[in-house]
């Protein structure tokens, strides 16, 4: 037959293809609105347009009737069109997993070119009766494979088509009614079909609830769950841990959450002599500290027998009213009020003090825990590699130890703190002296994680595209009906609670009381000091 190249526009899209004459020839005999109907009604039933738009149609064949019938396809408006005559330079992975192809074959050499295509999701065959005939009585499997794969649309010139499909999973042709077309769903019984999921035990021993969802699925479609730990041997599904599936074509959302979590060191104990000072901040003590140096200079000024002492005396004294009372003899109308007033102060002031000392001796007495990301910058030393540098972290040289519960570190986790430090612990390769409840128990006792996340996102299944709806059939019944969350609140775990000392609890040592210590032993040594330099100066005075 005749061809030449012919410019088709449609709906403002140029097409050039190659075209027989036979398109321009009137086809009184043929019914190609029939053809065209048959084959957009199977076409909108195999591929709904919400989640396949486009249509990929590879053109082999010139044939009378697909010549006639082609723009018809082409003019429908629903889905978006791709028209090629070269399955290896035109069609892309886009094209075979998230779109529908419409195969126009009229010879059996046809079906070898269209052989990668056999992973496409939807695939849609149409090719004359005399091929099915010589296919059906052939022996070689390879072709029977290759014609088996999508929905056989089968015609001849005398306006008849049959439809017929491969059932997979039983392993049967079923035929489907041209004139009532209605497409069955084959995953409603798989007929014991192995579904095989990859998990990698570490994980999979503590979120059990992948393996479970698969199970359920199973039960659901009459099919049968497989598990297998080596990544080496075909699956079907698994699910993806961290960010380096993201980009995937096969990923549909599943689970829980991934994030990269920051871990810190705990909050440091504070020493026992803060629990002197912790009762007021620093504005308090600030305030106090101005308020007696006021009123040490008015008493100087204007005091009438503590104005006769030396300024020091005079703040000495009024600490010691605020402590346990006057040491000193004092008198005056002036002295006696101001006094007076003090010691009213002081009485509030230290009552409520001894009242918060006693208060602190039974809460927690650590210092601020580091959460934001502010905090991380200004607190936290990470590993010197590509990863810290990124976000401008401060980092040591690598070989440096920093000691233990120092350094902070990446985690890849998943969903809490708690399932990321089972899911580590199952890492660790157990030896003597050191094993999965020495690491968490050095890791809650040294670390925690962060309050800010990074990269933080929803868990993924990879899934082959042959069963891609099944699965996102029920992940979806999942998150409506909130199954995740009970599975894992109704399931026990190991309570792990980190507790913190209280300073009733602890037993004061030298260590802890060291900077009383010194206090005393300054205070000794200026007692020391001032003997001499008394003894000095009036011996001074006397010579």
């Amino acid at each position: 037959m005749l061809r030449i190249m012919s410019v088709l526009k449609v709906f403002g899209v140029l097409v050039i293809v190659p075209v027989s004459l036979g398109f321009y020839l009137p086809v009184s005999n043929i019914n190609v609105t029939f053809y065209a109907h048959t084959l957009l009604e199977l076409h909108r039933q195999v591929c709904p347009v919400i989640e396949y738009r486009n249509l990929v149609i590879l053109w082999l064949s010139h044939d009378i009737v697909m010549d006639a019938v082609l723009p018809h396809i082409i003019s429908e408006i629903t889905y978006t069109k791709t028209v090629s005559n070269e399955v290896i330079l035109n069609i892309t992975n886009d094209n075979i997993y998230h779109s529908c192809n419409l195969l126009l074959i009229d010879s059996l050499n046809d079906f070898e070119i269209v052989n990668s295509l056999q992973e496409s999701v939807k695939v849609i065959h149409f090719y004359p009766k005399w091929i099915h005939e010589l296919t059906k009585a052939s022996a070689n499997e390879t072709m029977l494979q290759l014609v088996r794969f999508g929905y056989q649309v089968v015609y001849d010139h005398s306006n008849t088509i049959a439809i017929y499909r491969r059932n997979k999973y039983s392993n049967q042709t079923t035929t489907i009614d041209p004139n009532k077309i209605a497409v069955p769903d084959e995953t409603r019984d798989m007929h014991g079909y192995n579904i095989t999921m990859y998990n990698y035990e570490p994980i999979s021993t503590v979120m059990t609830f992948d393996a479970y969802f698969l199970e359920l699925v199973c039960s659901k479609r009459n099919a049968t769950a497989i598990h297998i730990t080596n990544f080496s041997h075909p699956w079907d599904i698994y699910t993806s841990f961290g960010l380096n599936y993201m980009d995937q074509k096969w990923i549909i959302p599943a689970f829980g959450t991934t994030f990269t979590a920051i871990n810190v060191p705990r909050a440091k104990p504070k020493p026992i002599v803060s629990v002197l000072i912790d009762p007021f901040d620093k504005y308090v003590w600030i305030t106090y500290l101005m308020l007696v140096l006021a009123m040490a200079v008015t008493i100087s000024q204007f005091g009438e027998i503590l104005g006769r002492c030396r300024f020091v005396e005079i703040v000495l004294e009024l600490i010691m009213t605020c402590l346990a009372g006057p040491s000193r003899t004092y008198g005056g109308t002036f002295e006696n009020r101001l006094l007076t007033m003090f010691c009213l102060m002081g009485i509030v002031l230290i009552s409520s003090y001894q009242s918060l000392i006693i208060s602190f001796m039974s809460i927690v007495r650590y210092g601020s825990e580091i959460n934001t990301l502010e905090e991380i910058r200004e607190q936290c030393v990470f590993e010197d590699y590509d990863e810290p540098r990124s976000f401008g972290f401060k980092t040591y040289p690598n070989g440096t130890y920093l000691g233990y519960g120092l350094g902070c570190s990446f985690e890849i986790s998943r969903d809490s703190e708690p399932l990321t430090i089972m899911i580590t612990s199952n890492l660790i390769t157990v030896r003597q002296g050191y094993g999965k409840e020495d690491y968490i128990r050095y890791r809650i006792e040294k670390y925690r994680f962060a309050n800010v996340r990074f990269f933080e996102y929803p868990m993924c299944f990879v899934v082959l595209p042959r069963i891609r709806e099944l699965f996102l059939f029920y992940t979806q019944t999942v998150f409506e009906s909130g199954i995740y969350e009970y599975y894992y609140k109704n399931k026990s775990t190991p309570a792990w609670l980190y507790k913190r000392n209280k300073f009733a609890n602890e037993v004061v040592n030298v260590k802890d009381l060291m900077l009383l210590w010194y206090a005393y032993m300054c205070g000794i040594l200026l007692s020391i000091v001032s003997l001499v330099l008394e003894k000095v100066v009036h011996k001074e005075f006397k010579g």
